[in-house]
């Protein structure tokens, strides 16, 4: 209770020794009240030495207090020349919002959760489009082509932020972020297939599927002329 001599606080039992510390942070931080005052009640904003509330204020006292480092890398998805659904997605996929069997199973859905390429571990976001050794023969793909050493991260944001990095030399820095759009979309379409049609292609055909939509998404023609698909690979 707090007098005009300050805090009288008893407390219910004996404090036990691995709570010392926290009894005495928690009388420090109580001991700053100044006691009241005479007047009526106002609120007071600690972000201003006036206690006003601005939301210029507001917004550099939160990235200021922000500990956690969120690697967002919108520039690569919202500006990349893809198709808009396209877009919607890859920013789902970011969010690692996508229905994959795992998000399925947390909205109450029952599943046996299984990926359907290599039937050996559970359909995850990050599996799926990170680490499959299907999704694995689509990087490997682009990296042996550029002749780079490059280790897949963990998470989808990382991939992301770690791709706009090794593509600094890129030939064609707009060309070489629709890369990461052109496996996740082929790795997507073919998933689908599986799942719903009950048809599956062969490693060569997916590799062929995602360099066709890579080609198409650059040029915006639909073509398999091979003259034309060098060109695109070549500018990459």
């Amino acid at each position: 209770m707090w007098t005009p001599d300050g805090w009288e606080i008893s407390f219910r039992r004996q404090v036990n020794d691995w709570e010392i510390t926290r009894v005495a942070d928690f009388l420090n931080t109580i001991g700053q009240f100044k006691g009241t005052q005479e007047g009526e009640d106002e609120f007071w904003w600690q972000g201003t030495d006036r206690g006003t509330f601005r939301v210029g204020k507001a917004y550099r006292w939160l990235n200021s207090h922000n500990q956690q480092n969120v690697n967002r890398p919108w520039k690569t998805i919202w500006k990349v020349n893809i198709p808009y659904k396209v877009s919607c997605f890859f920013w789902l996929l970011s969010k690692e919002a996508v229905l994959t069997q795992d998000n399925l199973m947390e909205k109450g859905i029952i599943l046996c959760s299984r990926c359907v390429f290599c039937r050996e571990q559970a359909e995850t976001v990050r599996h799926l489009f990170l680490h499959c050794k299907i999704t694995c023969h689509l990087w490997r793909l682009f990296i042996n082509l550029k002749g780079f050493s490059w280790t897949i991260p963990g998470k989808v944001t990382e991939a992301l932020q770690s791709w706009e990095e090794a593509g600094v030399l890129a030939r064609s820095r707009s060309r070489w972020r629709i890369i990461p759009a052109s496996i996740w979309w082929t790795i997507l379409k073919e998933r689908n297939s599986r799942c719903f049609e009950n048809i599956e292609n062969s490693i060569e055909q997916i590799k062929s599927n995602c360099i066709l939509i890579l080609c198409f998404w650059c040029n915006q023609i639909r073509s398999n002329d091979l003259v034309s698909i060098i060109d695109v690979l070549d500018s990459l």
